[in-house]
């Protein structure tokens, strides 16, 4: 069994936050303060991430397993069903949730899931994703993760973008983990969020980025038919990275609304206000189709 770190803040109805690849619940931090008069918000560092080492080496990270791992967050925190929102790699879970235990999603909003399966062969999407990959194992994962992190910003300088200037960020980070590392030594003090992120790189662009992006197939029938008010959402900013395509063929292959957040790929880190406000809007919007319906 996985032990997971999961955070639970507020009172209400149930709200579980799904961090997606190199996150994890610190990912939230910005938004946890402004939702929580509303709603009891759950959120966790998922499986190999952070906090939730994996119980071994060989343990699985695909969608099944962190689908499992969410419905122990929710009967852990004693939560029959929950409104749900998950970004990026926790929106392929959410989507997943969906599926397979539609009985314990209230409402869910699916932000910018990476799914490059859904597109043509060859599509530029999957390529992206494909070279991040290849790097990961070519240049090691630090590099990989500074590619990636060039993809999530909304318009990296030229610099980030840059091969040269990505082995310049890895190195710079490689560097700040051992340094930060010593210092926690002799302070004890604990990692903070963007320490984590950069200890997560490895399972991220190694496992997956492969089992939840470039090998996961949604179940199309099954997410279509679902009795489950949810939408799919990509950000104004997101036009043209690997994660808003996706969500748009998707939606109109299966019949779901494919909306429009605020922001880019992570809206909620950027400007939690407007991200609530659209996230409380989009929720108020599914509770009365699901009233009406």
């Amino acid at each position: 069994m996985t032990r997971l770190h999961v955070e639970v803040t507020g009172s209400g109805p149930a709200l579980l936050l799904v961090p997606g690849g190199g996150g994890d619940a610190g990912m939230f931090a910005g938004v946890v303060p402004l939702l929580a008069d509303r709603f009891t918000v759950i959120t966790y560092d998922r499986r190999g991430n952070s906090r939730s080492p994996l119980p071994s080496a060989d343990a699985p990270v695909d969608a099944p397993a962190q689908v499992a791992d969410a419905v122990e967050v929710l009967d852990g925190a004693g939560v029959e069903q929950a409104r749900v929102f998950g970004n990026s790699g926790g929106a392929i879970i959410a989507l997943e949730l969906i599926a397979r235990h539609p009985e314990r999603v209230a409402a869910a909003v699916v932000h910018e899931p990476p799914l490059v399966t859904v597109l043509e062969p060859g599509a530029p999407e999957r390529a992206e994703l494909e070279a991040i990959y290849r790097t990961g194992l070519r240049h090691g994962s630090m590099r990989a993760f500074a590619a990636f992190g060039a993809m999530t910003q909304d318009d990296p300088p030229a610099f980030f973008r840059s091969a040269a200037g990505q082995a310049v960020v890895a190195a710079g980070s490689r560097a700040a983990l051992a340094v930060g590392g010593l210092w926690r030594h002799l302070t004890g003090r604990t990692p903070g969020t963007m320490t984590r992120m950069l200890t997560n790189a490895d399972i991220l662009v190694r496992r997956e980025v492969l089992d939840l992006c470039l090998e996961f197939e949604a179940d199309r029938d099954v997410l279509a038919s679902a009795d489950v008010p949810w939408v799919l959402a990509t950000g104004a900013a997101s036009v043209g990275k690997p994660y808003h395509r996706p969500a748009r063929v998707l939606g109109e292959a299966i019949g779901v609304p494919c909306v429009e957040f605020p922001g880019g790929h992570t809206v909620y880190q950027d400007t939690p206000e407007e991200f609530v406000d659209a996230l409380l809007a989009q929720y108020g919007e599914l509770e009365s189709w699901r009233a009406q319906g």
